[in-house]
């Protein structure tokens, strides 16, 4: 009996050209299948683009009415004022080969290196989320574009005009577990009262995601999911006076295994990312086809020194962080 009754010798290549051929008819098709699902796509923006290097300008418009004064005349101008982060992309790689005798003969190798494609878009993927995961680690000293790091206390309310109103925050710094039902509604109030527009009022961020570390994921889900709590979600004695859990159904769980601290954890308002606020930018550079796959066959000389094929895969990526109002992150124990 054979390893698959799918998979005989008469199905194998009897060239290097129709290996090949295969295994870049399959990349097309995994790249053609995939769609970003996960929680650095979703909750960022994924741009594609056919420059290096981005420029993101942030308007500070300062819109507001104040009431008019006889003889004030048009009185209230603002200049248009604007800044800006860059963005630039870099090249990252990987590959396989195989040796061409292994293909024409074994099964096995054959079925691996048709199997081999879709490993590329997952990887791919993967390198998106550890990027973004790492910077939002590395936030609390991270400069961002209005001059604080992006984790701070210390944000300007407008980026062009230090007048405007009070700094505002979306770091808390003293330890709090996310598996409680008390830290989370008081770190949703901070959230909902601090962060504030270029005017200096409070902007209405209602934060309804939680990204936690794995080590938090499945806790927090099962507290979410009581209809009953004792105690803020925290106790466990049957003492306790039990309360309907104000957030069954109302905040999402995000569960980051790339994230490798197991304590912090981050609110986020999706709806306020989906109007264009966007904490991360994952920017993927379009390059030519030769470019972004290459082929070594049986005319290469890597061919001819080894007796082995390969295909390597290079992408342009470039991660960065962008604006911090709907995201918060907190200092989890």
């Amino acid at each position: 009996m054979t390893l698959n009754p799918l998979y005989t010798f008469d199905q194998l290549p009897t060239t290097s050209a129709a290996a090949i051929r295969e295994f870049s008819e399959n990349f097309l098709m995994a790249l053609g299948a995939s769609k970003p699902t996960g929680w650095a796509d979703v909750l960022g923006e994924l741009i594609p683009t056919e420059a290096p290097m981005v420029t993101f300008p942030i308007s500070q418009l300062r819109t507001k009415y104040f009431r008019s004064q006889a003889g004030d005349g048009e009185a209230r101008f603002k200049k248009l004022r604007e800044k800006s982060f860059d963005i630039k992309a870099e090249p990252f790689q990987d590959g396989y080969q195989a040796a061409l005798m292994d293909l024409f003969q074994k099964v096995f190798a054959y079925r691996r290196w048709s199997e081999a494609p879709a490993r590329f878009v997952l990887a791919e993927e993967s390198l998106r989320h550890r990027s973004i995961a790492a910077l939002l680690e590395a936030g609390t000293s991270t400069t961002c574009v209005d001059g604080a790091n992006f984790f701070s206390t210390a944000h300007p309310c407008n980026m062009t005009d230090t007048s405007v109103g009070s700094n505002w925050s979306n770091y808390q710094s003293s330890t709090k577990d996310v598996i409680s039902i008390t830290n989370i509604a008081a770190e949703i109030t901070l959230m909902k009262s601090a962060v504030k527009d270029e005017n200096g009022d409070k902007m209405g961020v209602d934060p309804d995601t939680i990204i936690v570390p794995t080590e938090k994921g499945e806790g927090l889900r099962n507290l979410l999911a009581k209809e009953l709590i004792l105690d803020g979600g925290t106790s466990t004695s049957v003492t306790s006076a039990a309360t309907t859990n104000p957030y069954k159904g109302r905040l999402k769980v995000v569960e980051a295994k790339e994230l490798t601290d197991a304590d912090d954890w981050y609110l986020v308002d999706s709806k306020l990312i989906a109007q264009g606020v966007a904490p991360w930018v994952s920017l993927r550079q379009t390059v030519p086809a030769s470019l972004a796959l290459r082929v070594f066959d049986e005319n290469s000389d890597f061919f001819k020194s080894t007796g082995d094929i390969k295909m390597s895969s290079h992408v342009w990526y470039g991660f960065g962080l962008a604006l911090p109002h709907a995201i918060r992150l907190i200092k989890g124990a």
